[in-house]
Formats: structure tokens, C-alpha cells, sequence
């Protein structure tokens, strides 16, 4: 298996094109403190309509974006390694939020997204929907209704969700989260610690620490962040560890956790385009500076990007699959 890599997305306002890198992720054999890698550069997105918010799921990555028609959604998959993109069917929101996500089911090798579409209790005769669609290449990709037995409802999915050993987590604020079944479609609530915000701070990323679901959260106020651990599923029991962040206030704001890496480590993404890995068992920490992305590259004036005008995303552990969907 090549060594995994953490993928890049920054998106250009001006040619409403996103452009998609990649970089090796830090090797936790290395004893450099501080070190730089190049990035590279591997496709163009040139639809102006879509737009890439949520992490990698085996090298897999969904788009969900915004149509010329107001009630409906667009949703696409897409490989960067293959660049293969997969367009799945209109998703007949009526104005209301969608929000789309990728899970993978290992037993039945099968992948499947899971449309949100959200409840707004301003809006007269509207509910709280949830569509399933299998990936498929042998047949047709179609969108199916699942029933919500938990007779609950949230306005919005907080960035940073996982998919561990079949199961899709996502937070939705107010000390909860969501578990979605990929196989079974079966959807739960998870209850968090009250003292916890993995679940409903931007700054945060729900993550798989070795097989048990994890949250990191990054303190608005202190150059701090956390690691929650859940350690009994049944009992919903959780551990919590702190380490300090080497920033300063005025960077502060641009700190976001991402999640982990291959080697284990917790990794903070600081645009513009340097990262950090944090080892909370050796209480140490590793910056690497990504090269090649910055505004004035070279190779960027060449593919038409320009000065950088955006948001870029950061995405590690990718891996880089040569399947087709």
C-alpha cells in the first residue's frame, strides 16, 4: 500500500474553479521538529457548482453543491487518484439544506451516501428527511427514503465526520451526534459529554483514534485542544486528553483539527498551508510545511489559479484507490 497523503482542495472565486493537491503525510519516524514536503498538484474541478466539504472515506470524497434550480440539490462522488466523478441524481430539496455523506459498509464492500435533508422550524409543512444511495456500477444509482425512527430533528451537520468499521458518525450540535448504519441504514443518536464540543464547534473534527471513535476540539479562547475518546460504546464512557498548540493569538483563528494519521498522530491544519502532528501519548509535536501551493507558485500561474483567493480544505489520510465506482 502506498503511503498515505493529505489532500488539499482550495477553491478560486474568481474562475469558480477548485484545484485539488496532494502531499505525503509526515512519516512519525522522522525526528525532524520542523521540516517542509512538495505538494502535488492532481486535478481541476471546473464545475462551478460543486464544491467539496467533507473528508476522505478510502480515497473517496464527496461534493455536494448548490443547482440553478432552487429545489434541488447536486451530490457527486469523485476519486482524485482515478478522477473519476460520479453524479448522482437531484436531490429534490424545496430550498431547504442538504448536506451529503459518504459511508462504507466492509462487509459488503459496499459504499453508500446518506442525503440530510434538513428540518426548519420556520417553514409550515416540512420535515426532516433522510435519502440513501448505493454506489454502484452494475446498476442504477437512486435515492431511497429512510424512515427516521428517532423522531428527532437538528438544522444543520458540523463539519469533520467518520466512518469507522461501517458506521457513519456526524455531529449535529447540542451535545449529541448522529450514527448512521451503512449497512443495516439504521440511524441512532450518541449522547457527548456536556463539557465536550466535538459535536458542534467548527473547530473540531470527529476522527477514528485506533478504532474507537474520538472527537478534537480546539479551544476558542486558549491555545489548547482536546482529544475525546470513546471508550465503552455501551456505557458511553469517555476519556478526554489536552495539549498546548505553539500559536499565537493573531494565527489562533485559522487552527482547525483534521483528525489522524496513519502513524497515529493528531494533525491541526494552519493555513496558509502548514501543518502540525500531535503525539498525545509522547507529549511531542511536529510542524511541516507544505510546499508548492502558496499564492505566486509558479505551477499554479500556469494552470490559470492565479493569486489565491478562497478557502482551501485539508483532507489527511488520504489514500490513493484505483477502484471505479
Amino acid at each position: 500500500m502506498t503511503r498515505p497523503r493529505i489532500l488539499f482542495t482550495s477553491y478560486h472565486r474568481e474562475s469558480q474553479k477548485s484545484f485539488i493537491f496532494s502531499a505525503p503525510e509526515y512519516d512519525n519516524k522522522d525526528d525532524d521538529i520542523y521540516s517542509s514536503v512538495m505538494a502535488r498538484y492532481d486535478m481541476t474541478i471546473s464545475d462551478p457548482d460543486y464544491y467539496m466539504i467533507y473528508g476522505s472515506v478510502n480515497g473517496f470524497y464527496c461534493f455536494v453543491g448548490v443547482s440553478s434550480n432552487p429545489l434541488c440539490n447536486l451530490i457527486t462522488v469523485y476519486n482524485p487518484t482515478t478522477r473519476q466523478i460520479v453524479k448522482l441524481p437531484d436531490v429534490m430539496s424545496n430550498g431547504r439544506h442538504v448536506d451529503a455523506l459518504l459511508g462504507y459498509d466492509p462487509v459488503k464492500d459496499q459504499y453508500k451516501v446518506l442525503c440530510v435533508v434538513m428540518f426548519e422550524p420556520e417553514r409550515q409543512d416540512n420535515q426532516h428527511d433522510y435519502f440513501v444511495c448505493t454506489l454502484s456500477s452494475s446498476q442504477k444509482q437512486e435515492w431511497r427514503k429512510i424512515e427516521n425512527p428517532i423522531g428527532d430533528s437538528y438544522n444543520d451537520v458540523v463539519l469533520g465526520h467518520t466512518c469507522i468499521d461501517g458506521a457513519l458518525y456526524y455531529g449535529v450540535g447540542e451535545s449529541r451526534m448522529v450514527r448512521f448504519d451503512v449497512r443495516s441504514e439504521k440511524i441512532e443518536f450518541i449522547k457527548i459529554p456536556k463539557t465536550s464540543h466535538i459535536s458542534t464547534l467548527y473547530h473540531s473534527a470527529l476522527i477514528n483514534y485506533n478504532g474507537k471513535l474520538g472527537g478534537l476540539e480546539r479551544s476558542d479562547t486558549e491555545n489548547l485542544m482536546t482529544l475525546w475518546v470513546l471508550e465503552d460504546a455501551e456505557k458511553l464512557e469517555w476519556s478526554s486528553m489536552t495539549c498546548d498548540l505553539p500559536y499565537q493569538d493573531a494565527t489562533l483563528a485559522s487552527v482547525v483539527p483534521q483528525g489522524m494519521i496513519h502513524g497515529g498522530d493528531s494533525m491541526v491544519f494552519c493555513p496558509p498551508f502548514c501543518v502540525c502532528y500531535y503525539d498525545f501519548e509522547k507529549k511531542s509535536i511536529r510542524t511541516v510545511e507544505i510546499r508548492g501551493i502558496e499564492d505566486g507558485d509558479r505551477d499554479l500561474r500556469l494552470l490559470g489559479f492565479g493569486e489565491l483567493i478562497g478557502e482551501t480544505l485539508c483532507h489527511p489520510s488520504h489514500i490513493e484507490n484505483i477502484r471505479f465506482l
